[in-house]
């Protein structure tokens, strides 16, 4: 028996990735906790997710009024972003009503989806467990996920844990699991619909799983289509219907203005957008998985509606690679990952001449048949065959039976058609001998070195790029961890906070906000107006510090300050640390 067998390499992987998760999960709670406790979490948008879910829990769902002062909706996060998952998050807070309850189950749901990538990547790759558990260690190393667990708190980052088991339950034919997974995960935020029903699409395809995929094709893109046309207009009051598109005002001044012009002058996209910083931001997102998910373009698929919020703007942030905006995208760039990495093994054991076995799960149910049977599977023209019954026969069931042969023919007609267009693009002579010439010539590499050599490779491989990616994006990355533990500043601005009234109107800076959110009128300093219920408000207490202020607002920052307490309307109660805290006097 040998020492180090297959076995042992699965019992070894598992406690790998056990240790791994758990780890994780402390670590990044206590970097999530530290960063609150040393205030540099933010009011955007731990303190709004704070407020919203605070003031759901006490009969007032999604409504907030920690807006800055270029906000002029209603007081409800359904003017911002479509998120009905803060329903349900509402219950954490019967356990404890704290923003810190928030920061530690967003680390803890992200670390669980560990084991989605474990199991997926143990089914693609069965002879491998310790790449397996590789691939868990990518996942939980990626920039893209750091920075989504300590950058404060955001629905959406739940999206990323429920499209992996979503994947799972795809992948080993558990449906009911799959379609809870993408209801949860489109819940999160009103563009990750878009991904589920793309993913649909590719369930279309690779699983031939015609109803269901077309039913979350349809329902992903008509969720997305009712919040992006209804809901958040309906709360957003002008023109461009929507907060954030001041990030888009390059392509137009509206998203009508710029679909007309995408249309009129397509370069645009080119001449704009096609940038190294943007090419360096998709590179980060692939790059723990060694590129290989490049091997697997189809699973890169439903990620294109959030690659194209976060490039086609102008706003560094949404494709620096390291916040929020990347949680729908994550899922799928581990799984085309871990699907590359399996086809490139493939790919050198043929050129070995050792083929590995097909995956049942991924074969047709018409050819699992077929190899039960002792068969060697489709040919083309079977393949050919079976595509043309894969989607028409189901929906001409419903048609009277002329209507439903003309549908056959007709949906028969188009597939063969667009099967042979897509063979002539795909597979062209040129492409096959080059590509027949570069396999000669990798064959005798290949025979050098075996499956198992290469399982080494490999890992040395992705090591080294999680390495790399790391370090290119630890500069951004750097600026979000807490880099002290609380100390006698912390508790004199403590004491300064406690001196507010909990059910007092407060307008806060940045880092002060969550402290103070748990309140249903709370602004973002130099807002300190609002407006709840029809009627206009100036908070009770200010409370800004200063040693937080972006240097260059320092200098207007303590202008309004000043402007406040001499015009009589606010007095000075207390300062400490840079902090000062402002009352409102009873007469105005």
């Amino acid at each position: 028996m040998k020492l180090f067998n297959l076995r042992a390499q699965t019992w070894l992987a598992w406690g790998l990735v056990v240790l791994a998760t758990v780890i994780y999960f402390l670590e990044m709670s206590h970097q999530a906790v530290l960063r609150y406790d040393t205030f540099k979490a933010t009011a955007f948008d731990l303190g709004n997710y704070d407020q919203a879910i605070w003031n759901t829990l006490h009969g007032r769902p999604f409504q907030f009024t920690n807006q800055a002062i270029d906000w002029y909706g209603p007081p409800t996060r359904l003017g911002v972003h479509f998120e009905p998952i803060l329903l349900l998050l509402a219950l954490l807070y019967l356990i404890r009503s704290d923003p810190r309850t928030l920061l530690v189950f967003q680390t803890l749901v992200l670390a669980l989806g560990a084991f989605p990538v474990f199991l997926l990547a143990r089914y693609y790759l069965p002879r491998w467990p310790l790449l397996a558990a590789l691939c868990v260690i990518a996942y939980l190393l990626a920039p893209a996920l750091l920075g989504l667990n300590i950058f404060d708190f955001h629905a959406v980052s739940l999206a990323t844990p429920l499209l992996l088991y979503a994947l799972l339950a795809l992948t080993y034919r558990r449906y009911v699991l799959l379609v809870l997974c993408c209801f949860l995960a489109a819940s999160c935020k009103e563009d990750v619909p878009l991904a589920v029903g793309l993913l649909g699409l590719l369930m279309i395809w690779r699983y031939r799983l015609p109803r269901l995929g077309l039913a979350l094709f349809i329902g992903g893109f008509l969720w997305s289509a009712l919040a992006f046309g209804v809901i958040i207009p309906h709360f957003f009051p002008g023109q461009q219907a929507n907060n954030f598109w001041y990030r888009y005002e390059t392509l137009g001044s509206s998203p009508g203005a710029a679909i007309v012009n995408l249309l009129l002058h397509p370069w645009l996209l080119f001449t704009t957008f096609l940038t190294v910083e943007r090419f360096y931001y998709l590179a980060s997102l692939i790059r723990n998985t060694g590129f290989l998910a490049l091997l697997a373009p189809e699973w890169l698929i439903p990620t294109l509606p959030s690659l194209a919020v976060n490039v086609l703007n102008t706003d560094p942030a949404l494709y620096s690679g390291v916040y929020h905006y990347n949680a729908s995208i994550i899922p799928f760039a581990v799984m085309a990952g871990i699907i590359g990495l399996r086809r490139f093994l493939a790919l050198w054991a043929g050129w070995r001449g050792e083929p590995l076995p097909s995956l049942e799960l991924m074969v047709p149910e018409r050819k699992q048949e077929a190899v039960r049977d002792g068969q060697s599977g489709t040919s083309e023209e079977e393949s050919a065959a079976a595509g043309k019954h894969a989607w028409p026969v189901w929906l001409a069931r419903f048609l009277s039976t002329e209507r439903g042969q003309v549908l056959q023919a007709w949906g028969r007609n188009w597939y063969l058609r667009l099967r042979k267009l897509a063979l002539r693009l795909l597979q062209p002579a040129w492409w096959s001998r080059h590509w027949q010439r570069f396999c000669a010539r990798m064959i005798p590499l290949a025979r050098q070195i075996n499956l198992t050599r290469l399982q080494w490779y490999a890992m040395l491989w992705i090591l080294l790029l999680i390495g790399v990616n790391y370090v290119a994006e630890a500069p951004v990355l750097n600026s979000f961890w807490a880099d002290h533990e609380p100390g006698p500043r912390e508790q004199h601005i403590e004491q300064l906070l406690a001196m507010i009234p909990p059910d007092a109107s407060v307008s806060a800076g940045d880092n002060l906000n969550p402290h103070l959110s748990e309140r249903q009128r709370l602004a973002v300093f130099p807002s300190f107006t609002g407006t709840i219920d029809g009627k206009q408000y100036t908070v009770d207490y200010i409370i800004v510090d200063l040693n937080a202020v972006f240097p260059e607002d320092r200098a207007s920052t303590i202008e309004i300050l000043n402007r406040l307490t001499a015009s009589g309307q606010f007095r000075l109660i207390a300062r400490a640390e840079g902090v000062v805290l402002l009352k409102r006097n009873s007469s105005q």
